[in-house]
């Protein structure tokens, strides 16, 4: 794709017109509704002949679709999308009449790129025009806080469509089902499923691959879609309902599950929950309103508001200790210190519908806060007010940390690209962030080495673990990696501890400039998380998982013990430095907040900051 043709693709204004070549003023664009990988969408206008004007939703292909494939010109590559797209608008004609709440597309056409009024248009892109549903859509639609009856009729409206297009006459597989592409409408009284682009039937055999990150069964990815791939799709879309986050690309009714255990849903109800989401498409259910049906018959009930489902924990300038969580409240901080009543205090002014948050001190001795939202919006905390920083996706992790300079610096991965992004918080600026990275489907830590670099352990798009400093990115060879955490070693370089299949941790260290493995840990179970940090020439491991919390010296023995400080299911651990230099071990226990410190001579005292 040319600078040309990418300016061409950003540079369009409300008021500019579409339409074919004989007719170029037919629509008129009103508004930028969103944009993504394939294309922007926009609201459009067309005249009635009373004077008023017809709402359209127009998609508008982004130019880098149409380069050529081998032996194809720029014209062939841009046919292709058009047959296809008039044979998903024509496929998707009879399913419109037999199944309602299906909303494809009414027209499809190529002409000149999107110009002034009475201006000739110059190029040639693809347009594709639907009817426009005056809603929101259900990534919109969850930044209100839903409950999990309404959360049931969406699962049950939506299974009766994809059952329905499934057993239609023509069986459709629609291929890109995901919560972008499922509308409410305004009154919340119906749902429709949109975007019938990809779609294709049942008999097509293998086709064009299309990769929704996180909505994309298995065997789709590889262009085999069918009516089982669709339910997997129609899995995810209720799984980030439910959580908030979009599914994780690998082992997603594991991930699921333990969200919806952490997050206070009962055990039986996330076991139904991750049915759709099974790697086999035989396990999968074969009715989805027979499930959707089985759903709601369970007590969607969490537990209390004062349920604690995230946290991470800060020590200020002061060396006071502040553990920042998130409950069915929002956004609620515990400041630890001589006197003061250990209540958990609500944020009033936090983001709605926070689903991760990490915190970091910077050089001013000051917490700064970071939080992804429901609706994958980005948000940090410097001082008393909070201030928007773009996107991130909610469930590919997120980290926080202080540089040298005394920065804090956060590391998300980008919605759009999938892709790295940094974001540099100095007081009161404004925030830097800085896109482009490498490839990435997780962040798991950070650490500063010490050069004053940033690295970063995170998972690549195949899930292996890669560490990534500034545009470079280091592949460890450790496949389905599940957790992992990056400190400093004795000698200031950087070490890091990570989970994959086995009950062991393996370490990698980099010495003379180079990442090597070096002797792995027994673990005494698998952990679902874990976090490091190097203090007083040694380094201290804690790990949580549904055993228990454990919590191991790596330097102090030749084969380190782990000792466990609690037997119920942990799901969440951070390491800080706390008064007199003892390390502190934050942990989210069952739903409560325990917090272990360093005994002057030997062990941890625990003590429970919730009832």
């Amino acid at each position: 794709m040319t600078e040309q043709q990418v300016r061409s693709d950003l540079d369009i204004e409300p008021g500019y017109r579409i339409g074919r070549a004989e007719n170029p003023d037919e629509y008129r664009l009103e508004e930028l509704v969103s944009s993504g990988g394939e294309g922007t969408l926009w609201q459009a206008t067309s005249p009635q002949r009373n004077g008023g004007r017809y709402r359209w939703a127009v998609k508008i292909l982004h130019a880098h679709n149409f380069v050529p494939g081998h032996n194809e010109t720029p014209d062939n590559a841009m046919e292709r999308w058009y047959r296809r797209s008039r044979d998903a608008l024509n496929a998707t004609v009879q399913v419109r009449q037999e199944v309602p709440g299906v909303e494809g597309a009414i027209d499809v056409f190529p002409g000149p790129r999107p110009h002034p009024h009475g201006e000739p248009g110059t190029g040639r892109t693809l347009y594709v025009v639907s009817r426009w549903i005056d809603g929101v859509d259900l990534t919109r639609w969850l930044t209100t806080q839903r409950s999990f009856e309404q959360v049931c009729w969406v699962a049950e409206q939506l299974a009766r469509i994809v059952d329905g297009i499934a057993g239609s006459e023509v069986q459709l597989v629609h291929r890109d089902i995901s919560p972008a592409n499922v509308m409410i409408s305004r009154d919340g009284t119906r749902l429709f499923l949109i975007d019938f682009t990809f779609t294709v039937p049942t008999r097509s055999g293998s086709v064009t691959v299309v990769n929704n990150s996180g909505y994309t069964a298995p065997e789709a990815r590889n262009g085999c879609g069918t009516l089982a791939s669709d339910r997997y799709s129609y899995g995810g879309v209720i799984s980030f309902l439910l959580t908030g986050v979009r599914p994780s690309e690998h082992a997603a009714a594991t991930d699921c599950y333990d969200r919806l255990v952490r997050d206070g849903f009962p055990a039986d109800l996330a076991r139904h929950v991750v049915l759709p989401l099974a790697e086999s498409p035989a396990d999968r259910p074969t009715s989805l309103r027979d499930w959707a049906a089985a759903l709601a018959e369970f007590d969607g009930r969490r537990h209390s508001d004062d349920h604690h489902r995230e946290l991470d924990v800060t020590v200020d300038g002061f060396h006071t200790t502040t553990v920042t969580t998130l409950t069915g409240l929002g956004v609620t901080r515990l400041r630890l210190g001589s006197g003061r009543p250990r209540v958990f205090v609500t944020d009033t002014e936090a983001p709605q519908a926070p689903v991760v948050i990490r915190s970091a001190t910077d050089g001013g001795g000051r917490a700064v806060d970071f939080v992804i939202a429901q609706n994958e919006s980005l948000w940090f905390r410097s001082g008393t007010s909070w201030r928007e920083a773009g996107r991130a996706v909610a469930g590919a992790g997120l980290v926080a940390l202080r540089g040298p300079e005394g920065t804090v610096t956060a590391a998300v991965v980008d919605p759009v690209s999938d892709q790295l992004s940094t974001i540099e918080v100095t007081g009161a600026d404004a925030p830097v962030r800085r896109d482009g990275g490498p490839y990435a489907r997780r962040v798991f830590d950070a650490a500063i080495d010490h050069a004053g670099g940033l690295v970063i352990a995170a998972a690549d798009p195949a899930d292996e673990l890669v560490i990534l400093t500034g545009d470079d990115s280091d592949r460890l060879h450790l496949a389905n990696v599940r957790t992992a955490a990056i400190c400093s070693n004795r000698w200031g370089e950087p070490v890091c501890y990570a989970m994959g299949r086995t009950s062991e941790l393996t370490v990698f260290e980099r010495r003379y400039g180079r990442w090597m493995s070096i002797d792995p840990i027994a673990a005494p179970t698998r952990f679902e998380q874990i976090a490091c940090i190097g203090l007083r020439g040694s380094t201290v491991v804690a790990a949580a998982g549904p055993d228990g919390l454990w919590v191991t010296d790596v330097a102090t023995k030749r084969v380190p013990e782990w000792h466990r400080l609690s037997g119920e299911p942990c799901h969440r651990v951070a390491l800080t430095v706390g008064a007199a230099w003892r390390i502190q071990v934050a942990a989210l226990v069952d739903g409560r907040i325990e917090l272990a410190t360093e005994r002057f001579g030997d062990g941890w005292s625990m003590s429970s900051l919730t009832r």
